[in-house]
């Protein structure tokens, strides 16, 4: 008697419980209308993978994304300012990361692990991407004394050093790149900044290339404009809000 107790209670136990949620006809096919799973990607561009147990990897890997950051803020610099200066640059970094796919494709190095990345990576673009970030960025800081003073000069080439040498550190450790790849990446960007800079500033701008760009009918319905012969352009939007705020509070 009591082991047919047992072999009843079992029996209940092992029942499917009536409050759990059944699957109806509209969810079956609604699921069989999802693609499958090995027909999806992934973003390469953004996708960084990184050791999930290492808060140093985790860092690195949202460092790794500078240069998507740094694109960004070319793009609100040149939509609000509408200068030269800063489009100049932009254009810059576009040849660059042209340059470097095209090296890419000719060199044909694969990346250190198979798993990670897609394409080829001799030179490493995130390397190359930074250094003339940050070349070209000191090159325009000591051409012309910003702010007259002797501190930002100095203060920002820091920052971006340490900014570039962390980015292409990153690639390293996250197993992207070898050491030699993120050391080709860094030399073209510093020789493609130096070339660059050497064309804009000694055959373009004394050729009067950017003088007739913003005197084009286009350039001037955007206002788009040159500031580069501005010693000192913060300091003059300066003076220059000091004076209409003093005339806002004299008329009212």
């Amino acid at each position: 008697m009591a082991q047919d107790t047992l072999l009843r209670r079992r029996k209940v136990d092992n029942a499917p419980s009536q409050e759990e949620p059944t699957a109806t006809t509209q969810d079956l096919e609604r699921r069989s209308t999802l693609p499958p799973h090995h027909t999806l990607t992934s973003l390469s561009l953004s996708h960084v993978q990184f050791v999930p147990d290492s808060i140093l990897s985790e860092l690195l890997a949202y460092v790794t994304l500078s240069p998507l950051a740094i694109f960004c803020g070319y793009v609100a610099v040149a939509v609000n300012d509408r200068d030269l200066k800063p489009l100049v640059m932009l254009a810059g970094q576009v040849l660059s990361e042209a340059l470097n796919a095209i090296m890419k494709r000719v060199i044909k190095q694969a990346r250190p692990t198979a798993y990670i990345g897609d394409g080829y990576g001799m030179p490493s673009s995130h390397s190359q991407f930074m250094t003339y970030f940050a070349t070209y960025s000191m090159l325009l800081l000591y051409r012309r004394d910003v702010a007259m003073d002797d501190i930002i000069p100095p203060v920002v080439s820091a920052i971006v050093i340490i900014w570039s040498a962390l980015v292409i550190y990153s690639r390293v450790h996250l197993y992207y790149h070898t050491w030699q790849q993120v050391v080709a990446g860094t030399l073209c960007g510093i020789a493609f900044a130096l070339g660059y800079y050497y064309v804009v500033y000694n055959i373009l701008r004394p050729n009067g290339i950017f003088e007739w760009i913003v005197d084009q009918p286009l350039a001037k319905q955007f206002y788009i404009r040159d500031t580069d012969a501005i010693p000192d352009l913060a300091k003059l939007e300066w003076e220059m809000w000091q004076q209409l705020k003093n005339v806002h509070v004299e008329t009212e």
